[in-house]
């Protein structure tokens, strides 16, 4: 039976997902699960385990007999069964909880591909089973493999633990759920370690530089500006809000125009999970973490101003009373004075992010892009531009003498974290990467300066020739943790 995820809008504005099947009926046990355990949980937490949810009926429907049917036929034998003849129940052999496992280590594209395979027949066909023929199953990263086999440990123990309750063995069969997850759990791979998590900040996001021929496209004068006439003054402004605080797209997409205080130049950050005012989007955007209150510049001030008093009042005066709403940024096309969909931010951020203006840049400057201007990247962008303006505080209160202006590693944290909206102190390292690692090379350069102005020294003149050599031998003894980390992600 297939199934397709659904995302419901209820009167009080509280979002659900939920599996249906082509008719649109819910199926009974992965809403009652989720009605159980994720109810209370964020609509994208509910979406996620949704997810994980589709991917294991796709292994269920390949299996001689769905898991509930297995779990039924072994408790209905058991009550007929005299007392003196029962033993323990076993739900799930450790060969199919290693089969599971597979299953829920590739992608659910693949998983879909090869039920249809067994389900149009049995027969194999020799020359795709050739080893030069067979491609390796795509996978998914380990976190996401984790979950999985958590989420479905969890709904199989439901299963048992709801469906037998009725049972007069009930006890036992508790036993054997608890087994069930402790068998897929053994099957979990390890997690990633520390250095694991460490990447390049250029697989994060491009250079500042590119940010700021973004923003100079993004002008709704510039000839090379991506957008029609309709829309670029209103993606002029999404861009420049990104750029200018590095808020989530989800926070961008839910501000409303009493968020923005225009006397104090801030925009507040306000998590409105299940806004009822929201009638238009069943995937609801929204403030992942902490509220706050953002400091704007005058300039966006007043263009965020004229925006909501000019282009916005247009767009939403052809509402009726009834249907109108608050939401700051709405959209220009079919759905117009509409809140703008969490689809259609991103899919503009990129438009502007493959830009043959932006790309000839690129090329003609040399620059490394490993990955486009998305959507978070700008929040990327913006932590590099907190690092640096820390930096060059410092930097100036030192040499005036103003020690007591220094800002601290802790107030640094500290500052970071309420601007950009973390609620850990370990979620700041992944955005500060690009400045880490620039500082990490301005010093490694200052040690290898200093090394070479030795060598000069004791060889006075003409020693510039081994000056030169000396550099090039301390560049793997200092920059060899660097060497190594390189190479071992290439090879993964």
């Amino acid at each position: 039976m297939e199934l397709h995820r659904e995302q419901l809008i209820f009167q009080n504005g509280e979002r659900f997902s939920c599996l249906s099947d082509i008719n649109g009926v819910p199926d009974f046990w992965t809403t009652l699960f989720l009605t159980t355990h994720y109810r209370g949980s964020t609509q994208e937490t509910m979406r996620n385990i949704s997810n994980v949810l589709v991917h294991f009926l796709l292994w269920d429907e390949m299996q001689e007999q769905p898991f509930f049917e297995k779990v039924i036929r072994i408790a209905d034998a058991d009550e007929t069964a005299p007392v003196s003849q029962f033993t323990p129940p076993v739900f799930l052999s450790t060969l199919e909880a290693r089969s599971l496992a597979y299953h829920c280590k590739i992608q659910t594209k693949v998983a879909r591909r090869k039920q249809a395979r067994k389900s149009e027949n049995n027969v194999i066909s020799m020359r795709t089973q050739l080893p030069a023929s067979v491609v390796p199953d795509e996978v998914v990263g380990v976190k996401l493999h984790r979950q999985r086999l958590k989420v479905v440990a969890e709904f199989l123990h439901f299963i048992v633990d709801v469906g037998l309750r009725h049972y007069s063995h009930y006890a036992y069969y508790l036993d054997a759920a608890g087994k069930i997850k402790q068998l897929i759990f053994k099957q979990r791979p390890k997690r990633q370690g520390a250095r694991a998590t460490l990447n390049d900040p250029d697989k994060k996001a491009p250079p500042p530089e590119v940010f700021e021929e973004i923003m100079r496209i993004a002008e709704p004068s510039c000839p090379d500006n991506p957008f029609t006439d309709l829309v670029r003054d209103r993606n002029y402004l999404i861009v420049r809000v990104l750029y200018d605080t590095g808020m989530r797209v989800g926070e961008l997409l839910q501000l409303k125009v009493l968020d923005i205080n225009f006397a104090a130049q801030t925009i507040s950050i306000v998590r409105r999970h299940d806004d009822p005012e929201d009638i238009w989007r069943a995937l609801e955007p929204n403030a992942k973490t902490l509220e706050r209150d953002l400091p704007i510049s005058l300039e966006l001030t007043d263009l965020l101003r004229d925006y909501v008093t000019g282009e916005r009042r247009k767009m939403v005066s052809a509402f009726p009373a009834s249907q109108s709403h608050g939401f700051l940024f709405v959209s220009n096309k079919s759905t117009k004075g509409q809140p703008l969909g969490v689809k259609q931010c991103p899919k503009l951020l990129l438009k502007i992010a493959r830009d043959e203006a932006l790309v000839a840049f690129i090329e003609q400057q040399g620059i490394k892009v490993d990955k486009l201007a998305g959507a978070h990247a700008y929040r990327h962008n913006r932590n590099n531009l907190i690092s640096r303006i820390i930096d060059a505080n410092n930097q100036l209160a030192r040499e005036e003498g103003r020690v007591d202006e220094i800002i601290s590693e802790k107030k640094e944290k500290q500052v970071r974290m309420y601007l950009m909206g973390h609620s850990d102190e370990k979620s700041a390292e992944v955005y500060n990467l690009r400045h880490t690692k620039e500082s990490a090379e301005k010093i490694n350069m200052a040690l290898m300066e200093d090394e070479a102005n030795k060598v000069r020294n004791e060889c006075g003149k003409g020693g510039s020739e081994l000056a030169q050599e000396e550099l090039k031998r301390l560049i793997p003894s200092v920059l060899g943790m660097a060497y190594d980390f390189s190479d071992n992600k290439e090879e993964k």
